[in-house]
């Protein structure tokens, strides 16, 4: 079996338990690979449950010490606020923020949002512009949400969402993007969820898309892996199952943002695993994520995204 190795990063720790989604402990391996967006020579693992098929890391961080592998300065997860960046970078964010607030506003007219896991607070930002709302963030670091709050004046709380300090019904939205993939004992996660929204809210959360080309295509460098931060990645199946033991109903699902970014990162990774992190690998990764790559490859991510493997799938849920 593929085991995290003793060299560990400073201070992190690692920890063996069985499926917090159905108690089994049948943990069959599937990938592992270092840390490709830190570094390191760590190997991680993640493995499909001989339950109920949810792929978990095993062993993973422990929750009291996995906040050193989001440092506030390296992880480029983190991006810079959209008021930071030029006005064509900027053009291109809000395009992709925009189509966000439209999934939620189409389930749900006016009302409160908390989007969980709100990184560097762009998407606070656009979804307080959308008539009607007001919003809230809440992340793991708070380095990000100092940022958030003094780059972009967002409201913003450090912590995770089943210790967040907010009454029942206290959302009309809650949304969780790339994120729900990241959280410990999930079922708790979607409770909370299901207790902090009114009567018809909704719940959106884009995860990591199992049926995806780029799962096939990629493998272990797939962006979807994410170790060592990637806790648990769903079927979306039985994705379903679990918010419907909470009382709240899929109304949607479907891929409509984020593959272009996912598979050039996924392209970078194999790059760099190619021929080393360098000038050449930095400069073929600028070109990937340039702007005409992404109008080149248009046509490729609409198709993919329509047959719904694209390698991020988000599912609308309705209380």
């Amino acid at each position: 079996m593929i085991q995290a190795d003793t060299q560990l990063p400073a201070g992190v720790a690692m920890e063996r338990v069985p499926c917090e989604v159905c108690g089994a402990d049948d943990p069959r391996p599937a990938a592992g690979r270092a840390d490709l967006f830190l570094g390191g020579d760590t190997i991680y693992t993640h493995c499909r449950c001989g339950g109920c098929g949810v792929i978990y890391q095993h062993p993973r961080p422990t929750a009291a010490t996995i906040g050193r592998l989001y440092p506030d300065e390296d992880y480029p997860e983190y991006v810079p606020a959209i008021t930071a960046v030029g006005w064509l970078a900027q053009t291109v964010r809000r395009y992709g923020l925009r189509k966000r607030c439209r999934r939620v506003t189409r389930q749900v007219r006016a009302g409160r949002l908390l989007d969980v896991g709100c990184s560097t607070g762009d998407f606070v930002w656009e979804m307080r512009r959308q008539p009607g709302w007001s919003a809230v963030g809440i992340d793991i670091s708070p380095g990000v949400v100092r940022y958030a709050q003094t780059q972009l004046g967002v409201d913003g709380a450090v912590g995770v969402l089943n210790r967040a300090p907010f009454a029942d019904g206290s959302f009309d939205a809650i949304t969780m993007w790339n994120v729900f993939e990241h959280v410990y004992d999930p079922r708790a996660v979607i409770a909370e969820a299901a207790r902090l929204l009114r009567p018809g809210g909704a719940l959106v959360i884009t995860h990591p898309n199992l049926r995806s080309v780029d799962r096939r295509l990629f493998g272990n460098t797939w962006i979807g892996y994410e170790l060592p931060r990637h806790i648990y990645l769903y079927p979306a199946d039985l994705l379903r199952d679990l918010m419907g033991e909470c009382g709240l109903r899929e109304v949607e699902r479907s891929c409509f943002y984020g593959s272009h970014a996912a598979t050039a990162t996924s392209l970078t990774f194999l790059i760099e695993q190619a021929i080393g992190r360098g000038r050449l690998s930095a400069a073929l990764s600028q070109l990937i994520f340039s702007l005409p790559a992404r109008l080149i490859a248009a046509p490729y991510f609409m198709l993919i995204d329509r047959l719904g493997m694209g390698s991020n799938i988000t599912g609308v849920f309705r209380k």
